[in-house]
Order: C-alpha cells, then sequence, then structure tokens
C-alpha cells in the first residue's frame, strides 16, 4: 500500500475503510470534518495501489451513530433509506457516489432526494432499483435441495440480496430449516428452529443429494420440459424473464448453460 497520510488535507486522498456500513459512516464523518473529499473510498481489503495519500479510517461506532442519526435529521428519512440500499447493492465506487450525495443532502436538504434527474442522485436510486429488482427475480429462482431433512441452495447474485428475501422464505418455509448460500458475497441466511441469522462463509460444500431427492429434481425438469410449446418458444422472451447468469442455480435449465 502506498504512504499514508491520516492528517491530509487535499483533495488527492483516498480513504481506505474496514468494509462495513459503520465503517463507510465513519468515512463520512472524517469528510464532514476534515473538509476533505476523497478521490476515492476502497476497502481496506482492497490495498489499493496508487501515488495518492492512503487515510485509513478506523471505525468509531460513535462517530457511525452520530452520522446515522444526522442523516434522516438534516435530509430525510428517505436519504437514509437510500444508503442503506446502495450499501448493499453492485454499484462501483457506491461508498464516494454515497458520500457525495450525502454531502450535498446536509447542504441542501430533503429536496436532493426528489431530483431524479440529478447526476448525484439517479446513479443511487439506479443501483437501488437494480437490487430491489434482482431480490425480486430470486424470490422465484431459489432453488431448494433437501439434504437429510434441510433445505439449501447456493445462489451468485450481483447485489447483496440476502437481507432483502430473509423473510419472504422464512414466512414461506416457516416451519422448514434452511440456508441460501450467497457464493457470491461469501455469506448464508441461515433458519433454523424459527430462527434466522445471516453469517459470513468463505464457501460450502453440499454432501450428494440423496436418490430421493435426486428423483424429484429429474421430474421437476421433465415437467419443465414437457410443459414448454416447441413451436412457441422464444429464447430472447425467456431470457428477459429469466436472465442467463441465474440458470447455473436452476435445476430446470442448468444443464443449459
Amino acid at each position: 500500500m502506498s504512504e499514508i497520510n491520516s492528517l491530509a488535507k487535499a483533495d488527492n486522498v483516498i480513504y481506505a475503510y474496514d468494509g462495513s456500513f459503520s465503517g463507510f459512516l465513519c468515512c463520512v464523518f472524517e469528510s464532514v470534518y476534515s473538509g476533505v473529499t476523497p478521490i476515492d473510498i476502497v476497502s481496506i481489503e482492497e490495498e489499493p495501489i496508487t501515488f495518492y495519500a492512503v487515510n485509513i479510517i478506523q471505525t468509531d461506532e460513535n462517530k457511525a451513530r452520530r452520522v446515522l442519526s444526522s442523516v434522516p435529521k438534516k435530509i430525510s428519512k428517505e436519504a437514509l433509506r437510500l444508503i442503506e440500499t446502495v450499501f448493499l447493492s453492485a454499484l462501483k465506487q457506491k461508498e464516494l457516489l454515497m458520500l457525495k450525495f450525502l454531502l450535498r443532502g446536509y447542504r441542501e436538504g430533503s429536496g436532493l432526494v426528489k431530483r431524479l434527474g440529478d447526476p448525484d442522485v439517479s446513479p443511487l436510486l439506479k443501483a437501488q432499483k437494480h437490487l430491489f429488482g434482482e431480490a425480486h427475480l430470486l424470490r422465484g429462482f431459489v432453488r431448494f435441495a433437501d439434504y437429510d431433512g434441510a433445505l439449501a441452495a447456493t445462489i451468485t447474485p450481483k447485489n447483496f440480496v440476502l437481507p432483502f428475501i430473509a423473510g419472504h422464505f422464512t414466512e414461506r418455509y416457516v416451519n422448514e430449516d434452511f440456508m441460501i448460500f450467497d457464493k457470491t458475497h461469501k455469506a448464508a441466511l441461515v433458519y433454523q428452529n424459527r430462527r434466522k441469522e445471516i453469517i459470513s462463509i468463505d464457501s460450502i460444500e453440499f454432501p450428494s443429494i440423496s436418490e430421493g431427492e435426486a428423483r424429484y429434481q429429474a421430474m421437476w425438469k421433465r415437467f419443465y420440459d414437457t410443459v414448454s410449446i416447441e413451436s412457441r418458444e422464444n429464447p430472447r422472451c425467456r431470457m428477459s424473464h429469466m436472465p442467463k447468469r441465474y440458470w447455473e442455480n436452476m435445476t430446470e435449465v442448468r444443464d443449459l448453460v
């Protein structure tokens, strides 16, 4: 990592933080009280190679809480919901974009969120819409398999959608134990004994499915193929409703990938 300068006062500085939402809020605190707008905000794990000064922002829960409480007071509750959502999105340079949005919001107030075409607002709204759209799709695309009485599934979303799909599946399978493993973000939604938790997990190796589960998967695949009407097949339409990047985890079409 390049030279670390915790006292940098010029705008040609990069903030590095621990990747948590509280850590991001501390970046906002630092920017507001130092008067510095960094050229980028990155996770410490990314180890940026740069000639710019790097300011490592330590996570301080007191500072984080102060920023968190200030957003609905000085901007709006809608602004707080927006940054909480966008932080979980796949938007590139999301931290820097959120910081710029908040700095303007502190100056201009609640009206900023309503400026849909504003260059500091539009990317965040699009990222939020993309995340919500992906969560909606995955409520229908998750495919569970039965492993000795427990259900498990793997997903590879672009956004961190587990918090947004958890309620749907815990309500649907209230009496079941299950896990949804997010391979992209190395996390899993675990529901056991009617309690849900999202945990960090680098990888997981599921056991081989039972003969009974294999038969059920084969029947589902056969049903899917049988109800298809060959003369009305429209691959482009199917991919618009069922994007191909989800197919690898879907029983009925994974062999087409």
